[in-house]
């Protein structure tokens, strides 16, 4: 099953076109103007679905992501010289990791449920994310945690044109290319 997710090419502030395996769509959009990124997750008809309110961290990530289920997560950068980010909440613990190159994996505790693609070649603000996703996994947690990625991380880099040529960095676990959503 796939899940995408493209910013919008030219946006005054980031705006995000979700479809999820389902085939409903979403739009999220990060406010102007305020103190800590704050976005939100909206449905097609206009349901407000998440809220991510991002908090004060100095040299790192968090947020907190609210869903109008309930649930509630706290999302925090975990480890920086091995990039892995944690959501934590509802007796659930997932985690995203970063891969060399433009590849993320994400995992509910030991299994992995995600594997996520971004694009090189960028036009504008225009961030896009592939995902292959289990289909006993949820969608808007995996678009959560990368929307906050991308807010935290990515935002800073907009231009004409640009080429990413990824993450060269140490990382806590491989990219694994032979695993295949279930």
């Amino acid at each position: 099953m796939f899940l995408s997710i493209k910013e919008r090419i030219i946006s005054l502030r980031s705006t995000y076109d979700i479809v999820s395996p389902d085939g409903k769509t979403y739009t999220a959009e990060k406010k102007i103007f305020s103190l800590f990124p704050n976005l939100k997750i909206v449905e097609a008809g206009g349901q407000q679905v998440v809220n991510l309110k991002g908090g004060f961290a100095l040299f790192s990530q968090k947020y907190d992501f609210i869903f109008a289920d309930g649930r509630n997560y706290h999302y925090k950068t975990e480890q920086r010289l091995k990039p892995v980010y944690k959501a934590e909440g509802n007796g659930e613990t997932y985690r995203l990791y970063r891969h060399r190159g433009v590849k993320f994996s994400v995992f509910n505790g030991d299994k992995q449920i995600a594997a996520i693609t971004k694009n090189r070649l960028t036009i504008g603000s225009g961030n896009e994310y592939q995902i292959q996703i289990n289909s006993d996994a949820d969608p808007l947690i995996v678009t959560a945690m990368l929307l906050a990625f991308n807010s935290s991380k990515e935002d800073d880099k907009k231009g004409a044109v640009s080429v990413d040529v990824g993450y060269m960095g140490l990382e806590e676990k491989h990219f694994d290319t032979s695993w295949q959503p279930s």
